[in-house]
């Protein structure tokens, strides 16, 4: 390949509308756009229903709703993309049972929460099966690819860290292992799974088959950011609110650019994945 033709490429692909069927007609990117808002805007509410219970029903409570949370993005990505026919949503039920299972035993026992590292192994097994799903990136990368991811969500988790430490004085330091790997496990299993899923898959992959890249990225990375933004586990402090918009923007572009780069979500997903366990290191 020669020197112009490989400066040209990145521009093509920055500009040129995604659509890996010509043939077909391209749909509408409002209803993943629409699904998304409505789960972001649940989160609010069902969190705040959750508060008003107390001892092991609010445990429990607590549970169903993170659940619940992420089970929506699950299925409303799903419904989106391939409709409401239930064999082509089999595979996000059973990966939502299992988030289910997850989250509550987690609440109970730092092992319950070895179930959240089934649930993308079940997700993408099944899920590739289905030519909508595939079309949206459920697809093996290449290895430079998931490397890539790896390195990117290593840099922004070791930026992280330096400047939390350095600049805002947060201890950097694992209190207790078992707490760590629970959070590790949520992240690997719930929160990059979904986020991936939605933000990247449903919403990036619809908007970008009508729209061109740029308007796609910026939208989903919005949307992502108001997610984490909503998350009641966030810290209230102004500066974590304005290192999650920071942190979270730069790793929904990234993501973007490597889905549409590769085809496939699991670079962005290696991503958002090792950026957590960088970030699950801080003692806010």
């Amino acid at each position: 390949m020669t020197t112009s033709a490989s400066v040209q490429m990145p521009m093509v692909l920055l500009s040129t509308r995604f659509d890996p069927h010509r043939a077909a007609s391209r749909p509408t990117p409002w209803a993943a756009i629409g699904s998304t808002t409505l789960v972001i805007m649940a989160i609010g509410g069902i969190r705040l229903a959750v508060g008003w219970l107390d001892g092991e029903l609010h445990d429990v409570g607590q549970g169903i709703a993170n659940a619940a949370v992420h089970a929506g993005f699950l299925v409303g990505g799903g419904i989106a993309t391939a409709g409401t026919q239930l064999p082509s949503l089999l595979p996000l039920l059973r990966a939502s049972g299992v988030l289910f299972l997850a989250s509550i035993a987690s609440r109970f026992s730092p092992w319950g929460a070895a179930l959240y590292l089934s649930a993308p192994i079940l997700l993408f097994r099944d899920a590739r099966r289905w030519p909508a799903f595939r079309g949206i990136g459920v697809a093996r990368p290449s290895f430079k690819a998931a490397a890539l991811g790896i390195a990117t969500g290593a840099s922004l988790g070791v930026h992280l860290l330096v400047s939390a430490s350095l600049t805002l004085g947060y201890a950097v330091r694992v209190n207790h292992v078992s707490t760590y790997l629970t959070a590790v496990a949520y992240d690997i299993g719930a929160g990059a799974l979904t986020a991936e899923w939605v933000f990247r898959g449903a919403v990036f992959s619809r908007c970008w088959q009508r729209w061109e890249f740029w308007p796609a990225t910026c939208l989903s990375a919005a949307l992502a950011v108001a997610r984490y933004l909503l998350d009641p586990a966030l810290p209230s402090a102004v500066e974590a609110r304005a290192g999650a918009v920071f942190y979270m923007a730069l790793l929904g572009v990234s993501a973007c650019a490597f889905r549409a780069a590769s085809g496939s979500l699991l670079p962005g997903y290696l991503a958002t994945v090792t950026f957590f366990l960088a970030y699950r290191l801080l003692a806010l």
